[in-house]
């Protein structure tokens, strides 16, 4: 199994982590995980394809084991900002970056900013605008999420509880890195809090981003749930009409997170893609 390597970059005065597999390719794949979430998500496809491509996970700021701001700026500028340093940073070139729901509008803001660098783009799960399904998906999956918890089987319960799609070991697997134990015992997220409180007074809104997608010239493929909750098959195909050169793929027994539910079918879906182009 190919281990990744903890590294550290310095980005906008914060200090970033991401995951590096190592050079399995000339190509590069980003992987951008989503709001409260965290590079290791992304572990098993990121082992599946570092034999073909160099691949490199992204603690985005506030998030995993990256600083959090300290003047609590989470915008999609401010990410924006970020994976522009980071991209010139490596000096990557023509990336494909993979996102998956907060994780995904980044990479779509990134692409259509800076089309030039970007040489394909998967998003996964990620809204471009406002619904009121998707609000209130965000605000169940914040109130179910506990700000502390005794141990960590009861933040593994609350995941499940959340995702029962996901496995057990998946759902231990989010755990663990995406909580820590704290001086006073309890275990907490390792996501900057301030964020939810942010969405609490946005009422649960986000940036709309359908106005940018005029400007993504690169071969995009959407990937949702069969089940989410956040993007249904009719914002699914309203995504595709508004971006050039589009594939769009559903994958079954899979809600919010397809890759981490069903990782078998995400995976071949991904395969597929990469070596159709």
């Amino acid at each position: 199994m190919n281990i990744p390597k903890d590294k550290y970059i310095r980005v906008n005065q914060l200090r970033l982590h991401y995951l590096d597999w190592g050079k399995g390719g000339d190509k590069t794949l980003l992987l951008l995980h989503g709001f409260m979430s965290h590079a290791h998500m992304w572990d098993n496809l990121a082992t599946e394809l570092s034999a073909r491509y160099h691949v490199l996970a992204l603690d985005q700021r506030g998030h995993g084991d990256s600083e959090w701001s300290k003047e609590a700026y989470y915008s999609i500028d401010s990410h924006f900002s970020d994976i522009s340093i980071f991209i010139e940073s490596l000096r990557l070139e023509k990336v494909i970056i993979l996102g998956h729901s907060m994780g995904g509008r980044n990479a779509l803001f990134y692409a259509a900013c800076a089309p030039e660098k970007v040489e394909r783009l998967i998003l996964v799960d990620a809204r471009l605008g406002n619904n009121q399904d998707a609000s209130k998906a965000l605000r169940r999956q914040l109130a179910s999420l506990p700000l502390k918890a005794k141990n960590m089987d009861e933040v593994t319960e609350a995941i499940r509880s959340l995702y029962p799609y996901l496995s057990i070991e998946m759902c231990r697997h989010i755990a663990k890195y995406g909580y820590r134990q704290s001086q006073d015992g309890w275990f907490i997220p390792k996501y900057d809090t301030k964020m939810s409180s942010q969405l609490e007074k946005s009422e649960y809104t986000t940036e709309e981003l359908w106005g940018m997608t005029k400007n993504v010239t690169c071969p995009t493929l959407i990937i949702t749930g069969k089940e989410s909750p956040f993007v249904s098959l009719e914002e699914a195909q309203r995504i595709c009409m508004a971006l050039p050169r589009t594939t769009f793929k559903e994958i079954p027994g899979a809600t919010h997170m397809p890759a981490q539910e069903n990782p078998k079918a995400f995976k071949k879906v991904v395969l597929d893609y990469l070596d159709g182009h």
